[in-house]
């Protein structure tokens, strides 16, 4: 990738499950605790690779999950001042217009997103397994949510979208069958093990195990998660 591609994707990171502080010159990102050979493999890597810095990441007992934090005035400056990303809360929060004015930035946009707030599900629909794939999104209602879906229709995937009032706002997205998988994994190209061991055990087996372990699923499948990408034939 190059540097637009790898700022558009850390964008969608950001938008996904990042937060710049509102006060303090701090960005945090948040996973569950099967994202750290993502945050380890891939996210750690591109904040380098794009800022020169070595952010940390560490465990969060209280709330089992792992987060990758650092601190830069002059990176803050540039990713709020120059890129157009929001402190604090993300209600008003945009997708930068130097992805929305390039479609060659859009997959790594949602790459980013996709990794860290995405989430791919199977379900049953008339079988015993669940085997019917389902991409789905759900964001606050606010203007990157409502952007991001030009970034999606621009492929030309088939999608349904709806809105849920229960508790907050929300506004979400969903791509469904066997074709809208298949090209989803081979035009975003996702990193992170946890949707792409998903992907490749419906691969093997034809349905998924609700509720499996990202390691349950390597073991089926005959993976190593630290070198998980360099051992699978997937479209990169």
């Amino acid at each position: 990738m190059n540097k637009k591609q790898q700022l558009a994707e850390f964008v969608g990171i950001i938008l996904g499950d990042g937060n710049i502080h509102k006060t303090l010159n701090r960005v945090t990102i948040v996973g569950s605790l099967e994202d750290k050979q993502y945050y380890v493999n891939n996210v750690l890597p591109l904040i380098k690779n794009l800022f020169n810095i070595d952010a940390k990441l560490k465990r969060r007992n209280d709330r089992n999950a792992f987060y990758i934090y650092f601190y830069s005035k002059e990176i803050i400056d540039f990713l709020t001042e120059e890129i157009g990303l929001v402190r604090g809360t993300k209600l008003n929060a945009h997708i930068p217009s130097f992805i929305l004015k390039n479609k060659m930035l859009f997959s790594s946009c949602l790459r980013g997103l996709f990794d860290t707030d995405g989430c791919l599900k199977f379900s049953k629909q008339t079988r015993n397994k669940h085997y019917y794939p389902r991409i789905r999104f759900a964001f606050r209602r606010c203007p990157f949510s409502l952007e991001m879906k030009k970034m999606i229709t621009n492929f030309g995937f088939s999608m349904s979208s709806w809105e849920d009032n229960r508790v907050n706002p929300m506004i979400c997205y969903e791509i469904s069958g066997k074709e809208n998988l298949e090209k989803w994994m081979s035009v975003i190209t996702p990193n992170n093990p946890v949707h792409v061991s998903k992907y490749l055990f419906w691969k093997k087996f034809g349905y998924y195990e609700p509720k499996s372990t990202l390691q349950a699923r390597l073991d089926a499948l005959n993976l190593n998660t630290t070198c998980f990408f360099k051992e699978i034939d997937l479209p990169r």
